[in-house]
């Protein structure tokens, strides 16, 4: 994701405009290209400021309806991945599940392998 330019940056390019210089100019001297200084000057114009807008995604609307009945799908099926939950469910993804789990607060299923010890045993050696 891009960054936003400064806020210091947006004011001197506005002020150099209204000073009288050209567009062109302006964005040659600050390094900024033409629609960006044009986008800061309508939008100073409609809200009176330039501070960058903040993107939020929007939101995605659930396809479980019915949470209590998910609740007890997950509970009874506790030992299924996400995919085998999906399927159980039916005509729902994995990121849906992932969601849904995440909403009630559960946390993903965790590979349950045999790890060997971190710790070696050491031996004197001389």
């Amino acid at each position: 994701m891009a960054i936003a330019y400064s806020q210091d940056l947006r004011v001197r390019a506005l002020d150099l405009v209204k000073g009288g210089m050209s567009i062109s100019r302006v964005s040659r001297i600050l390094q900024i290209s033409r629609p960006t200084v044009y986008r800061w000057i309508e939008q100073f114009e409609k809200t009176g400021s330039t501070v960058p807008c903040k993107v939020l995604p929007p939101p995605q609307e659930s396809k479980i309806q019915d949470w209590e009945k998910f609740k007890k799908v997950v509970d009874n099926n506790g030992d299924k991945t996400q995919k085998e939950l999906a399927e159980v469910w039916g005509d729902i993804s994995q990121q849906s599940i992932s969601r849904g789990l995440k909403k009630l607060g559960y946390t993903r299923k965790k590979k349950l392998t045999a790890t060997k010890s971190g710790v070696k045993n050491r031996e004197l050696r001389f």
